[in-house]
C-alpha cells in the first residue's frame, strides 16, 4: 500500500518516468506463474492527466470501440470493452469520479473474469470516431478522433488480499461490531482479490489540452502545482561538465533520485491514497 500511495503523488511529478515500463511491477505480481482468473481494471493510456479524466460524452465515446488483447506463449485474446455504442456484457465503467449524466470515466473494469499471468503481453486498441471534449483535475482537453494503441504490463495481478492493516486500523477507531469490521473486510476483499490491474502503459496517447483549468478549485490546484515543482527541483541533479565530480554525482542522482524523494511526499501520499480509497469504498457501498 505504501509504494501504491507514494506513486499516485510522485508519478505526475516527474513526467518522464510516467506510465513507463519498469521492473518494479515485477515486483507487484502475484507470486503465481500459471494463468489464474481473475476479474480486470483499466485505465487508457490518456498522457496529460495521468490518473483521472472524464469525457464529456458518454454516447460519443461508446460509438468508437475499445478492444484489449491479451498474448500469452504465441496465443491471443481480444476482448472487446465496447464497440457501436455500447459496453460488452461483463464490462462497466469505473464510476470514481461520479460523472454527471452523459458523461462516462476514462476507466473500465469487468465483471467476469479472464486468464491472466505474469508473463502476459497487453496491447490495447482504441477507435475515436470523433473528437471527444474531456475534464480532468487540472486540464480541459479533447482526444482527436482516429486509432490509438499502447503496449504495456499488469501493474497488479491480486489473488488474496491482505486486510491485516485496515483490520487494524477498524480495531482501534472501535466505531463498528467485530462483525460489521468483518463484514467490511470481507467487501474490501471482494473488491480487490482475484483482480489484474492494468495501468502501467508504455504509449501513451497525446490529448490536445485547451484550459490549464479542471474540476479542482484555484486553491487546490495551486497547492499541486507548487508541490510538483518543489519535488521537480528537489530531484533534478547540477549541470556538471564531462568527466568532473559534479558528473559522476550526476550519474548517481540519476539511480537514486526517488529514493531522496520518498521523505518529503510519503506523508501527503499515504493520506492523498487513504482519501481517494475512502471515496472509492463509499461509492462500492464498502463504507455505508
Amino acid at each position: 500500500m505504501y509504494w501504491l500511495a507514494l506513486a499516485v503523488t510522485f508519478v505526475p511529478a516527474v513526467p518522464v518516468f510516467s506510465l513507463q515500463m519498469t521492473d518494479t511491477s515485477q515486483n507487484m505480481l502475484t507470486i503465481v506463474k500459471e494463468p489464474r482468473e481473475r476479474a480486470i481494471d483499466l485505465k487508457l493510456p490518456l498522457l496529460q492527466p495521468r490518473f483521472h479524466w472524464t469525457f464529456m460524452s458518454r454516447e460519443d465515446f461508446l460509438s468508437g470501440k475499445l478492444v484489449l488483447r491479451i498474448i500469452r506463449e504465441g496465443q491471443s485474446n481480444d476482448i472487446v470493452i465496447f464497440e457501436n455504442g455500447k459496453l460488452s456484457d461483463g464490462w462497466e465503467a469505473m464510476p470514481i469520479t461520479g460523472p454527471r449524466k452523459g458523461e462516462i470515466y476514462f476507466g473500465f473494469r469487468s465483471t467476469r473474469k479472464y486468464l491472466t499471468a505474469p508473463g502476459d503481453k497487453l496491447e490495447l486498441e482504441l477507435t475515436v470516431t470523433k473528437d471527444l471534449d474531456g475534464i480532468g483535475a487540472m486540464q480541459t482537453g479533447i482526444l482527436p478522433a482516429g486509432k490509438y494503441k499502447s503496449r504495456g504490463a499488469y501493474s497488479w495481478l491480486v489473488d488474496e488480499y491482505d486486510t491485516s492493516a485496515f483490520a487494524e486500523g477498524l480495531a482501534k477507531k472501535g466505531k463498528q461490531s467485530p462483525a460489521e469490521q468483518e463484514e467490511l473486510l470481507n467487501k474490501l476483499r471482494a473488491r480487490c482479490e482475484y483482480r489484474a490491474f492494468l495501468e502501467l502503459w508504455k504509449d501513451q496517447w497525446a490529448l490536445k489540452i485547451t484550459s490549464e483549468k479542471g474540476w479542482l478549485s484555484d486553491k487546490q490546484a495551486a497547492a499541486i502545482k507548487a508541490m510538483r515543482e518543489k519535488l521537480s527541483r528537489q530531484t533534478q541533479p547540477p549541470e556538471a561538465s564531462n568527466g568532473s565530480v559534479a558528473a559522476k554525482e550526476n550519474l548517481f542522482h540519476k539511480y537514486i533520485w526517488l529514493w531522496l524523494a520518498i521523505p518529503p511526499v510519503a506523508l501527503f501520499a499515504a493520506i492523498f491514497f487513504w482519501r481517494a480509497f475512502v471515496k472509492t469504498a463509499r461509492e462500492d457501498g464498502i463504507f455505508e
